[in-house]
C-alpha cells in the first residue's frame, strides 16, 4: 500500500511509486538494459559497479552449468572437476581484484578459493569419483544473493521523494496508468439468475480490529486473516480470527484477543477461544496451519506486529504456544506465511513475508501528510519506509528450526514490501515452488531447484510485473488451474484504481498476464483486493474467482467525484470456458453487504460438498457465507493421510479423472491474504455421476485411487511402501 506514484522509465516500460528503477539486468544485459536515469547520474563509478557484476555474473552461470553437468548420468569426470576449480578460482580471483568488498565479503571469496582447491584435488586424486555438487550448489546460491544486490537479478534505487506536504497521489497505488479499462461487451444473459449463491448463514460475535478511525499509519491499514481447521479432529472445519489493536481517536491502544470458534454443525459456532488457549492479544496479521511436528493433530503459526506465535496442538483440545522454543519466533512485522516441504525430507519448513519495518512510537505519533488522487489526506508508505525482510526457518526433524534465508537462496535484499504468500508447483516437477505477492514491488517467483535449494525467476517468467511493465500493489494470491490445460495458474489481489492481475501459465516456465483477455480487468480497477480464492462455485468442473474488498483511506468517501469507498463489496466471478463473468450482483445477499473486508478463507463448513467463505472484515464481525449453489452438480473430495511426519500431505498434488476431463488440486498451508482454506481437495464435477479416478503425487512418490464414488469426502492412506 503506497501514496505517491513516481514514474520511472524501466528497460523500456514503466515503475511507479517506489516500485524501484532497474539499473542491473540479469547476466549479460546487465550493461544494456540496466542504465536508468539514476544509473547515469552516478557516473563512472556505478558504471565499473556494473562492468564487475556482469563478470561475475557470468562465471557464475558457467559454474552452474558445470555443476548440472556433473550431476549427469556419466559426466562426474575429472575432466570436469577441472574446469570447475578453474571457474571457481577465476570467480575468486574477480571477486578478489575487482568487486568492491559490499558485493563479496572476504569470506565468501575465500570460500570460492577453497572450493577451487577441493575441486582440483579430487580431479587429481580420483577421477571416477561422483563430485558431491550440493557444498558447491549451495556456495554458488550464497553468491548469487551477494551479486543480485536486490530481487530477480536487479539492483532497485529508491524513488520514493514527498517534495512537499500535500503532495498530490494520482493513477492509483503504485501501477495504475491513464483511464480505467474498458468493459467488456455486454452479455446478453446478464440479468438472468445465476447458479451461484452466497448468504450470510452465520455470526461470530467478534469483531476484528485494526488501528484507529483515521488510519493515520499504514500498520493500521493491512487488517487480519483467517483460518480454517479442524483442530479437534471430529471431522468438521473450525474457524479461527487474527484479531489485532484498536486505537481511539487519541491514539490509546485497546488490545482485543484472536477467537477459535468450534463447529458444532448446523452453523452453530461455539467460542472455546480462552479454553483452547489460543486467545492471545498482540497486533495480529496472518495465519497458516500444518501439522509442523508430525503427531496428526493441526497445529497454527499466526503472523503479527511483534513476535510471531507458534501454537502446539497438544491434542486435547488445547495448544502451547511454543515459538521462542522451536526457533520461529519471528519479530518485526510479519504478514503471509507457508508451511511446506521443499527439501522432500518429509518435514515441513516455513516461510515469513515480511512488511515494513517500524516501531510504534511511529505508530503513536503518525499524520496523514499526502494527498490521494486529490482528495482525502493519507498515511504515508510504504514506499518511503524500510521494508522487512522475508524469513525462512528449516524444520531440524525434532520440532525445531533453524534459520536458512540466505542458505536457501530466499534472500531479500530488497527488503520488498511482502504481503500474501504461496507455495505451489507451477512447473509440475515434484518440488514446491514459491510465489510471494509484494506491494508496490516486484512479486517474487521463486522456482525450486530440487531438495529446497531456489533461484528466484519473477521476472524471467513474467510475473514480476504486469503486462505494462509495472510492479503492482499485490495484496493477496492464489494459484490454480482455471483454464483446464493442467498448469497451475496465479491471481494477485491489487490496489485501488488498478486491476488484480491474473497470470496464465503458458508452458511450465512462462507466465502470461491474461486479466483483460479473461474479463477480470474492469470489473476488478475500482475496487481494492485483498483476499482470493480459486474455488469451483457452482461445482461445474472450473475454476470460478472470489475477491474480497475494502478500502484502506477511511475517509475518501467524503469525495464522491472519486466514486471509491472505504466499505466496499465483495465480488464472485463465474468461470466460462476461461472467461470470468462478475455476477456479484446476482449472487446471493453475502455479496450485497459492504464492509473494509480483508482475509479469506474457502472451505466446506457445512460438509455438503461446496466451498463456502469466511471473510474478516476491520471494524466488525466476518461474513460467514453458506454456498447456495442452486445446481444439481456433484462433487467429490479428498482427506489426504500421509504415514511420517507430514500427516496432512502438504504439498501433493490432486488429479482426478472423469470422462477424459482432469482437474488438478494442490494441498496447501496458507495463501489467499494472510489465510488458511480448508485442507481437503474438492473438485465439482458437473453433471459426471458415475466414479472418479485419482491420482496423489506427493513429491517423486504417487498414489493411485481408482472408481471412487462421487458426493462424498473420501479419506486416502498415503502408505510411503504403497506409493510409486
Amino acid at each position: 500500500m503506497c501514496s505517491v506514484p513516481l514514474w520511472v522509465p524501466v528497460a523500456g516500460a514503466f515503475a511507479t511509486c517506489g516500485v524501484f528503477a532497474v539499473v542491473v539486468a540479469v547476466a549479460a544485459t546487465v550493461a544494456a538494459a540496466g542504465q536508468s536515469g539514476e544509473a547515469r547520474a552516478s557516473g563512472d563509478a556505478r558504471n565499473e559497479r556494473t562492468r564487475q557484476r556482469t563478470r561475475l555474473q557470468e562465471l557464475h552461470a558457467e559454474a552452474r552449468a558445470l555443476l548440472e553437468q556433473a550431476g549427469a548420468s556419466g559426466a562426474s569426470s575429472a575432466e570436469v572437476r577441472t574446469r570447475l576449480a578453474d571457474v571457481f578460482e577465476s570467480l575468486a580471483r574477480e571477486a578478489l581484484a575487482r568487486a568492491p568488498p559490499a558485493l563479496v565479503p572476504s569470506d565468501l571469496r575465500d570460500e570460492l578459493q577453497r572450493a577451487a582447491a577441493d575441486l582440483r584435488q579430487g580431479a587429481e586424486t580420483d577421477g571416477r569419483a561422483e563430485p558431491g555438487t550440493e557444498p558447491f550448489v549451495q556456495l554458488l546460491d550464497r553468491l548469487a544473493a551477494r551479486l543480485k544486490g536486490g530481487v530477480l537479478g536487479l539492483d532497485f534505487q529508491g524513488s520514493y521523494s514527498q517534495t512537499k506536504v500535500a503532495e498530490p497521489v494520482y493513477g492509483g497505488h503504485a501501477s495504475a496508468m491513464g483511464p480505467p479499462p474498458a468493459p467488456p461487451p455486454a452479455d446478453l444473459g446478464a440479468a438472468g439468475p445465476v447458479a451461484v449463491q452466497f448468504e450470510e448463514a452465520a455470526t461470530l460475535p467478534v469483531k476484528t480490529y485494526c488501528g484507529g478511525p483515521t488510519k493515520e499509519h499504514i500498520l493500521e491499514s493491512g487488517g487480519s486473516g483467517v483460518g480454517l481447521l479442524d483442530y479437534d479432529g471430529d471431522g468438521r472445519l473450525d474457524v479461527y480470527l487474527v484479531n489485532s489493536y484498536e486505537l481511539t481517536a487519541d491514539r490509546k491502544p485497546i488490545p482485543h484477543r484472536n477467537a477459535l470458534f468450534r463447529n458444532l454443525g448446523g452453523w452453530r459456532f461455539e467460542d472455546v477461544s480462552a479454553a483452547a488457549r489460543v486467545d492471545a492479544a498482540a497486533w495480529g496479521n496472518g495465519v497458516c496451519i500444518a501439522d509442523y511436528d508430525g503427531d496428526g493433530d493441526l497445529d497454527m503459526y499466526v503472523t503479527n506486529f511483534g513476535p510471531d506465535f507458534l501454537f502446539r496442538n497438544e491434542g486435547d483440545g488445547t495448544f502451547a504456544e511454543v515459538a521462542r522454543e522451536a526457533g520461529v519466533r519471528a519479530e518485526g512485522w510479519s504478514t503471509g506465511c507457508s508451511f511446506f516441504d521443499p527439501d522432500g525430507d518429509g518435514d515441513l519448513d516455513l516461510y515469513v513475508a515480511g512488511y515494513v519495518a517500524t516501531h510504534l512510537d511511529e505508530l503513536a505519533r503518525a499524520q496523514r501528510t499526502l494527498t490521494w488522487r486529490g482528495g482525502p489526506k493519507v498515511m504515508v508508505g510504504p514506499v518511503g519506509l524500510p521494508g522487512q525482510a522475508d524469513l525462512f526457518f528449516e524444520n531440524r526433524g525434532d520440532g525445531t528450526f533453524s534459520e536458512a534465508t540466505e542458505a536457501r537462496g530466499l534472500g531479500d535484499p530488497a527488503r520488498a514490501y511482502g504481503f500474501g504468500v504461496v507455495a505451489t508447483d507451477y512447473d509440475d516437477d515434484g518440488w514446491p515452488d514459491l510465489f510471494v505477492a509484494n506491494d508496490t514491488n516486484p512479486n517474487f517467483l521463486y522456482r525450486n531447484r530440487s531438495r529446497g535449494s531456489f533461484e528466484s525467476m519473477g521476472l524471467i517468467a513474467g510475473v514480476a510485473l504486469n503486462a505494462e511493465g509495472r510492479a503492482q500493489a499485490g495484496m493477496g494470491v492464489d494459484s490454480g488451474d482455471y483454464d483446464g490445460d493442467g498448469r497451475l495458474d496465479l491471481v494477485v489481489t491489487n490496489f485501488a484504481q488498478d486491476t488484480n492481475t491474473l497470470y496464465r501459465n503458458v508452458d511450465g516456465t512462462q507466465f502470461e498476464d491474461v486479466t483483460a483477455e479473461a474479463g477480470l480487468a474492469a470489473a476488478t480497477f475500482e475496487r481494492m483486493g485483498w483476499g482470493v480464492a480459486f474455488l469451483d462455485a457452482d461445482l461445474d468442473g472450473d475454476l470460478d474467482l472470489f475477491f474480497a474488498n475494502g478500502h484502506i483511506y477511511a475517509d475518501v468517501d467524503r469525495f464522491p467525484a472519486l466514486q471509491e469507498s472505504f466499505a466496499q463489496t465483495n465480488q464472485v466471478f463465474v468461470n466460462d470456458a476461461g472467461r470470468f463473468t462478475d455476477v456479484s450482483d446476482r449472487a446471493g445477499g453475502g455479496l450485497q453487504v459492504q464492509k473494509v473486508s480483508r482475509g479469506l478463507a474457502a472451505g466446506d463448513l457445512d460438509g455438503d460438498g461446496d466451498l463456502d467463505l469466511v471473510v474478516s472484515n476491520i471494524g466488525d464481525a466476518p461474513s460467514v457465507l453458506e454456498n447456495r449453489q442452486a445446481s444439481s452438480h456433484h462433487w467429490i473430495a479428498f482427506k489426504l493421510d500421509m504415514s511420517g511426519p507430514n500427516r496432512w500431505a502438504i504439498g501433493a498434488r490432486v488429479t482426478v479423472e472423469t470422462a477424459g476431463r482432469r482437474q488438478v488440486r494442490e494441498v496447501r498451508s496458507g495463501g489467499s491474504y494472510l489465510s488458511q482454506n480448508d485442507l481437503r481437495a474438492h473438485f465439482g464435477l458437473g453433471s459426471h455421476a458415475g466414479t472418479v479416478d485419482v491420482e496423489v503425487r506427493l513429491g517423486t512418490r504417487s498414489w493411485r485411487f481408482p472408481t471412487l464414488p462421487v458426493d462424498r469426502t473420501h479419506d486416502l492412506k498415503l502408505d510411503a511402501d504403497a506409493g510409486r
